[in-house]
Protein backbone atom coordinates (compact mmCIF):
# COMPACT_ATOMS: atom_id res chain seq x y z
CA UNK A 1 0.00 0.00 0.00
CA UNK A 2 2.84 2.35 0.96
CA UNK A 3 4.62 1.84 -2.40
CA UNK A 4 1.05 2.38 -4.14
CA UNK A 5 0.58 5.95 -2.40
CA UNK A 6 4.46 7.36 -3.37
CA UNK A 7 3.78 6.32 -6.92
CA UNK A 8 0.44 7.79 -6.98
CA UNK A 9 2.01 10.65 -5.82
CA UNK A 10 4.50 10.76 -8.00
CA UNK A 11 2.99 10.24 -10.78
CA UNK A 12 0.25 13.52 -10.24
CA UNK A 13 2.93 15.55 -8.87
CA UNK A 14 4.42 14.94 -12.65
CA UNK A 15 1.38 15.38 -14.19
CA UNK A 16 0.69 18.69 -12.06
CA UNK A 17 3.89 20.14 -13.33
CA UNK A 18 4.04 19.24 -16.65
CA UNK A 19 0.56 21.03 -16.84
CA UNK A 20 2.09 24.41 -16.60
CA UNK A 21 3.66 24.17 -19.56
CA UNK A 22 0.28 25.29 -21.29
CA UNK A 23 -0.80 28.01 -18.87
CA UNK A 24 2.46 29.66 -18.22
CA UNK A 25 2.10 33.38 -19.96
CA UNK A 26 4.89 33.67 -21.42
CA UNK A 27 5.52 30.56 -23.37
CA UNK A 28 7.22 30.63 -26.85
CA UNK A 29 7.63 34.38 -25.61
CA UNK A 30 9.87 36.22 -28.13
CA UNK A 31 13.17 38.34 -27.65
CA UNK A 32 12.39 41.60 -26.19
CA UNK A 33 11.87 44.27 -28.37
CA UNK A 34 14.92 46.41 -29.77
CA UNK A 35 15.33 49.27 -31.45
CA UNK A 36 15.44 49.21 -35.43
CA UNK A 37 16.44 52.39 -37.94
CA UNK A 38 13.97 53.80 -39.96
CA UNK A 39 13.47 52.48 -43.40
CA UNK A 40 14.28 56.14 -44.88
CA UNK A 41 14.59 59.25 -43.47
CA UNK A 42 14.62 61.14 -47.38
CA UNK A 43 10.92 63.34 -47.43
CA UNK A 44 8.90 61.64 -50.00
CA UNK A 45 7.57 63.55 -53.10
CA UNK A 46 4.20 64.44 -51.82
CA UNK A 47 5.96 66.16 -48.77
CA UNK A 48 5.83 69.83 -49.30
CA UNK A 49 7.79 72.58 -46.98
CA UNK A 50 6.41 75.87 -45.79
CA UNK A 51 8.07 78.94 -44.35
CA UNK A 52 6.11 80.09 -41.75
CA UNK A 53 7.54 81.77 -38.73
CA UNK A 54 7.51 79.59 -35.97
CA UNK A 55 6.77 81.18 -32.54
CA UNK A 56 8.63 81.88 -29.74
CA UNK A 57 9.85 79.67 -27.20
CA UNK A 58 8.43 81.62 -24.42
CA UNK A 59 4.98 81.88 -25.74
CA UNK A 60 4.81 78.01 -26.90
CA UNK A 61 5.67 77.39 -22.80
CA UNK A 62 3.33 76.24 -20.70
CA UNK A 63 3.80 77.11 -16.70
CA UNK A 64 4.77 74.05 -14.85
CA UNK A 65 2.47 72.43 -12.02
CA UNK A 66 3.61 73.40 -8.68
CA UNK A 67 4.05 70.66 -6.66
CA UNK A 68 4.46 69.66 -2.64
CA UNK A 69 7.67 67.60 -1.41
CA UNK A 70 7.85 66.01 1.99
CA UNK A 71 11.06 65.33 3.43
CA UNK A 72 10.35 61.40 4.81
CA UNK A 73 13.79 61.14 6.37
CA UNK A 74 17.29 62.89 7.37
CA UNK A 75 20.09 62.39 8.79
CA UNK A 76 23.83 62.79 9.37
CA UNK A 77 25.51 59.05 9.28
CA UNK A 78 29.55 59.97 10.77
CA UNK A 79 30.50 56.43 10.70
CA UNK A 80 29.59 56.32 6.69
CA UNK A 81 30.68 60.24 6.26
CA UNK A 82 27.40 61.42 4.92
CA UNK A 83 24.23 62.87 5.00
CA UNK A 84 21.33 60.94 3.96
CA UNK A 85 17.76 62.35 2.88
CA UNK A 86 14.72 60.64 1.40
CA UNK A 87 12.35 62.77 -0.11
CA UNK A 88 8.66 62.42 -2.11
CA UNK A 89 7.14 64.60 -4.59
CA UNK A 90 3.25 64.47 -3.28
CA UNK A 91 0.23 64.10 -5.45
CA UNK A 92 1.90 63.56 -8.30
CA UNK A 93 3.23 59.93 -9.97
CA UNK A 94 5.46 60.36 -13.03
CA UNK A 95 8.73 59.34 -14.52
CA UNK A 96 11.45 61.45 -15.85
CA UNK A 97 12.01 64.21 -13.25
CA UNK A 98 14.85 64.90 -11.11
CA UNK A 99 15.38 65.95 -6.94
CA UNK A 100 18.19 68.42 -5.90
CA UNK A 101 19.26 68.24 -2.21
CA UNK A 102 20.97 71.52 -1.52
CA UNK A 103 22.71 71.58 2.42
CA UNK A 104 24.14 75.14 3.93
CA UNK A 105 26.07 74.67 6.74
CA UNK A 106 28.20 78.32 7.49
CA UNK A 107 29.57 79.82 4.40
CA UNK A 108 29.50 76.00 2.69
CA UNK A 109 26.75 75.06 0.10
CA UNK A 110 26.83 71.26 -1.65
CA UNK A 111 24.23 70.25 -4.20
CA UNK A 112 23.36 66.63 -5.04
CA UNK A 113 20.85 65.80 -8.11
CA UNK A 114 18.88 62.46 -8.26
CA UNK A 115 16.46 60.80 -10.05
CA UNK A 116 12.99 60.38 -9.77
CA UNK A 117 10.50 57.81 -10.49
CA UNK A 118 6.95 57.17 -10.41
CA UNK A 119 5.34 55.12 -7.47
CA UNK A 120 1.73 53.98 -7.03
CA UNK A 121 0.09 57.76 -5.95
CA UNK A 122 3.33 59.94 -5.63
CA UNK A 123 7.08 59.70 -7.09
CA UNK A 124 10.01 58.70 -5.48
CA UNK A 125 13.19 60.71 -5.27
CA UNK A 126 16.50 58.33 -5.05
CA UNK A 127 17.93 58.02 -1.66
CA UNK A 128 20.60 61.71 -1.22
CA UNK A 129 23.79 60.61 0.39
CA UNK A 130 25.68 63.49 0.35
CA UNK A 131 29.10 63.09 1.81
CA UNK A 132 30.26 64.90 4.65
CA UNK A 133 33.58 65.96 3.17
CA UNK A 134 33.76 70.00 3.45
CA UNK A 135 30.61 70.43 5.52
CA UNK A 136 31.86 72.29 8.82
CA UNK A 137 30.74 71.14 11.78
CA UNK A 138 27.35 73.21 13.48
CA UNK A 139 23.53 73.89 12.05
CA UNK A 140 22.90 72.92 8.95
CA UNK A 141 19.70 73.96 6.70
CA UNK A 142 18.82 71.92 3.75
CA UNK A 143 16.18 71.88 0.99
CA UNK A 144 14.86 69.78 -1.51
CA UNK A 145 13.98 70.72 -4.81
CA UNK A 146 12.05 68.72 -7.69
CA UNK A 147 11.89 69.42 -11.65
CA UNK A 148 10.61 67.42 -14.15
CA UNK A 149 9.03 68.27 -17.70
CA UNK A 150 5.79 69.16 -16.34
CA UNK A 151 6.06 70.31 -12.68
CA UNK A 152 7.89 71.85 -10.23
CA UNK A 153 8.47 72.54 -6.76
CA UNK A 154 10.55 72.67 -3.52
CA UNK A 155 10.80 72.26 0.87
CA UNK A 156 10.91 74.86 2.86
CA UNK A 157 14.08 74.92 5.13
CA UNK A 158 14.44 71.87 6.84
CA UNK A 159 17.62 71.65 10.06
CA UNK A 160 19.95 69.26 10.52
CA UNK A 161 23.35 69.28 12.73
CA UNK A 162 26.89 68.14 11.55
CA UNK A 163 28.73 66.76 14.79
Amino acid sequence: MKKFLITTAVVLGTLTLSGCQYFYPNWGATSAPTDEPSASSTPSPSQSETTEPSPSASASQTPKAQVGLRVLSSSVDTGAGQITVIAEVADISEDGGSCTLKVTSGSVTKTLTVKAESNVTDTQCYPFNLPLTGIPSGNASFTVSYESADSTGATGANSLVIP
